[in-house]
């Protein structure tokens, strides 16, 4: 390969998202500074979307876009897998920067190191993802109205290379050629994806879909209105400035000894876990995109350490299947996410109990058995359980609750190792 003796570490969701990936990040950078480690955090999937929450005495914040070692000051870069949105970006780093400072770290702005191929949602994206969401009606997908989906769909169409806005693109550039990229999706892709929208819903459970419906929408308008375009174009040139500094994975990673990838979602919403279809996200969640990263940047490691992070129970967002769900007051009807409160978008957070332990390790099982043998040799994964203090200690599944000692038992008879913490 080329770089040798980084140790790698992995944070991957084992269910739907939510499961305390931010908080593990967190603990991961504070034991590298603590070993007298040069740590450096990899978002690589997923985008303004993902909601990953570090606490500390005097504070709470939920990182999107961000790196969830922050509070350490452990710098993080986009690969080219991430989809960053640069005008949500601007609001997020604010926020990140005046927490920081009322906490006695000062102010400074906050450096994002990103992959210059890196896939930008643009606000068409968001706006038609919002649109065929609401106009779904009773069959919507349970999308947070992000522009995700849309955005993967848009690289990978058939004009995908007329459109496909990369964040490289940016460079040196100023709001009114900005505005130009924008214009060329907005007219050359956006009226067949609407057509597409459309057919889909005059064929969907939905139907018949009066077309008037869509013409007239609020979000119609916005994808049409030239103050939606100009204004996206200022804030996407001005946070690029401001934050983002670009350059290849080889050059970011180099001097670090510690890389540690901060995945989003969870990986029964992978892309290619076609159980899931239709409800899952555009984009690999488990080690895919690790190992990709890793090979791009010619990176042998000494050590791939890989966290599989769950909650004692599991939780979902929107529609789709959720096996053995059950009502929260089975869970405990007193505890409280403030992360993923009701939303017009998502509904209400739903809940679950784990399947019995054989089935408990099936995802990450699937997940490991794609990795490369190159990768296999430095191999250490393990389950981490968050929440714990939720449940009295112990883990839901839906034959019985198991002690967390009798749990780790079980485990450690089919060759499985657990870590336990509380959130």
């Amino acid at each position: 390969m080329g770089d040798y003796g980084k140790e790698i570490k992995a944070v991957i969701g084992k269910n739907f998202g939510d499961e305390g990936k931010g908080k593990c990040v967190d603990l991961l950078c504070a034991e590298a500074m603590e070993q007298g480690k040069k740590a450096v955090v990899v978002r690589h999937n997923g985008g303004a979307q993902a909601g990953h929450t570090v606490e500390g005495k005097n504070f709470r914040f939920v990182f999107h876009q961000l790196g969830s070692g922050c509070f350490r000051e452990t710098p993080f870069y986009w690969s080219e897998t991430f989809l960053p949105d640069l005008v949500k970006l601007g609001e997020e780093a604010e926020a990140f920067e005046r927490i920081r400072g009322d906490n006695g770290a000062g102010h400074d702005a906050v450096a994002v190191y990103a992959s210059p191929d890196c896939v930008c949602v643009t606000v068409f994206d968001v706006l038609l993802n919002s649109l065929a969401e609401e106009l779904r009606r009773e069959a919507r997908h349970g999308s947070c109205g992000m522009g995700i989906y849309e955005t993967v769909r848009r690289a990978r169409s058939v004009t995908g290379g007329a459109v496909t806005f990369r964040l490289g693109d940016l460079e040196g550039k100023s709001t009114e050629e900005i505005a130009g990229m924008l214009k060329r999706i907005r007219d050359c892709y956006v009226p067949g994806r609407l057509e597409e929208i459309c057919r889909e819903l005059e064929g969907g459970p939905e139907a018949p879909f009066d077309r008037d419906r869509l013409w007239e929408h609020e979000w119609f308008r916005l994808l049409r209105d030239d103050n939606v375009l100009w204004n996206a174009s200022d804030l996407m040139r001005e946070n690029f400035n401001r934050y983002v500094i670009t350059a290849g994975p080889s050059q970011v990673l180099e001097p670090f000894d510690t890389v540690i990838c901060e995945g989003a979602q969870g990986l029964l919403l992978d892309e290619d876990n076609t159980e899931y279809y239709p409800h899952l996200t555009p984009s690999h969640t488990g080690l895919f995109n690790v190992s990709r990263l890793l090979a791009s940047a010619r990176i042998e490691p000494v050590s791939l350490d890989v966290r599989y992070v769950t909650r004692s129970y599991v939780t979902r967002h929107g529609g789709g299947r959720l096996d053995h769900e059950c009502r929260k007051e089975e869970i405990n009807p007193f505890m409280q996410d403030l992360t993923n409160l009701p939303n017009p978008w998502q509904g209400e957070l739903r809940f679950a109990k784990h399947p019995d332990v054989s089935g408990f390790f099936a995802p990450l099982e699937m997940d490991l058995g794609n990795l490369p043998a190159w990768l296999k040799k430095c191999l250490c994964a393990r389950i981490e359980v968050t929440h714990l203090d939720e449940t009295d200690g112990r883990i839901l599944c839906c034959g019985r609750p198991r002690e967390l000692e009798e749990f780790q038992k079980e485990c450690e008879n089919m060759g499985k190792e657990v870590l336990c913490f509380k959130i």
